[in-house]
């Protein structure tokens, strides 16, 4: 399973309400609510929300591979941010 960005995997895990992930949400949320108008918020809330979810792949989930791999059959996660930056592979099989 590849996840590519914070926003695929708020969408992975947000019906859960797994606590560790609330942040994320809320940041989320907020980002969303933000009018495209203020581009320098915006931005400024992408950036807060991407550092958020770095921050949780680092420090969260490896402790949580049981919950992983109840989302997916493949063997492993590779944890990507902006698309293309590598932040981690968790091997789950």
């Amino acid at each position: 399973m590849i996840i590519g960005n914070f926003i695929a995997f708020n969408n992975l895990v947000s019906n859960d309400k797994i606590p560790a992930f609330a942040g994320l949400n809320t940041c989320i949320e907020t980002l969303n609510k933000i009018c495209s108008c203020q581009k320098q918020r915006k931005t400024q809330k992408h950036t807060e929300c991407n550092r958020n979810y770095i921050n949780i792949v680092n420090s969260t989930v490896p402790s949580l591979l049981d919950y992983f791999r109840s989302k997916t059959s493949d063997d492993e996660i590779i944890f990507y941010h902006d698309g293309h930056n590598l932040i981690t592979k968790i091997k789950l099989r």
